[in-house]
């Protein structure tokens, strides 16, 4: 089966749907394509800055709770890039921790990545970054039943994507 995709201004490609779910990956680093999914550290980087991108660009053309929806995942997927980076080589980590990862609760992820702490710090000293995760920490995926307008969408992606106090951007210091 084949899907279309459409990435920025590129043209339509015609993709086979395993390739898409595995791209960059060669058929050694996989094996058999069907058994198992997986997800890089360097995949989730990547996945939380084109959704960062995505939720400006949904702003921009009015989609407002769309925007706001989506640049919450920018920071799940941002402290899960964390997560990822404290998974150890040839260790099976505990059943239980493997399954709290894929929550979708932020301040649960962040405890989780062992940076809870230091975020705690860090606002103590930089009043705009605490601003800004005061904003975030609100999103949760619930949020796509509900309707934000401009103001709070406008608000959550400032909180995330701020260059100097975003919460993305103190997260990529972490990876």
């Amino acid at each position: 089966m084949t899907r279309l995709y459409r990435c920025r201004a590129e043209p339509i490609v015609r993709w086979p749907l395993r390739y898409v779910r595995n791209v960059g990956r060669t058929q050694e680093t996989l094996g058999n394509w069907n058994a198992i999914s997986v997800i890089t550290k360097t995949d989730l980087q990547t996945l939380a800055d084109t959704r960062l991108e995505d939720a400006q660009l949904l702003l921009r053309q009015g989609r407002c709770s769309a925007a706001y929806y989506l640049v919450g995942y920018a920071v799940e997927l941002g402290v899960k890039a964390c997560i990822a980076g404290a998974f150890q080589a040839d260790v099976i980590p505990d059943k239980s921790f493997v399954y709290a990862v894929y929550s979708h609760k932020l301040d649960e992820l962040f405890g989780l990545a062992g940076i809870k702490r230091q975020l705690q710090d860090d606002m103590a000293r930089d009043p705009i970054l605490s601003a800004s995760w005061g904003i975030a920490s609100k999103w949760n995926e619930t949020s796509r039943y509900e309707m934000w307008d401009q103001f709070a969408a406008a608000s959550m992606i400032q909180a995330v994507g701020d260059e100097n106090h975003g919460v993305l951007q103190w997260l990529k210091k972490r990876w």
